[in-house]
C-alpha cells in the first residue's frame, strides 16, 4: 500500500510491506513506532527508484530507462554488459515484452 507517514523518511506515495490493521472500514497502515536505519531508508529509496525506472521503461518503451534502473542496482554489471543484456533479453523475450528503443 501506499506508505502515507507510516514509515517515516519514505515517500508518501512510495509502495510498502508493513503491519496493517484490517476490518471492514478496509486496510490500515500502523505507523512504524521506531525510525528505520539511514543505511536501511538508503536501500528502500535506491530499490523504489529502480521499481519507478523499470516501469518507466516499459511504459516510455524505452531500453534507455531499463539501462538506468539496471545500472542503479549495487549488483549491477558494467555499462556495455548490461547493454548487452537488454539487448539479449529483448530478442529473446520479444514474444512477451513491448518492443523497446534505445531512446
Amino acid at each position: 500500500m501506499p506508505n502515507h507517514g507510516a514509515i517515516k523518511r519514505l515517500p508518501d506515495d512510495m509502495v510498502v510491506e508493513t503491519q496493517a490493521i484490517v476490518n471492514g472500514s478496509g486496510i490500515t497502515l500502523k505507523p512504524m513506532t521506531v525510525e528505520l536505519p539511514t543505511a536501511v531508508i538508503g536501500t528502500i529509496h535506491i530499490q523504489g527508484s529502480i521499481h519507478k525506472l523499470l516501469l518507466e521503461a516499459f511504459v516510455e518503451q524505452s531500453k534507455t530507462k531499463l539501462l538506468q534502473a539496471i545500472l542503479l542496482d549495487p549488483q549491477s554489471p558494467t555499462y556495455y554488459q548490461a547493454c548487452a543484456m537488454i539487448d539479449e533479453m529483448c530478442e529473446m523475450q520479444k514474444d512477451i515484452l513491448p518492443k523497446l528503443e534505445w531512446k
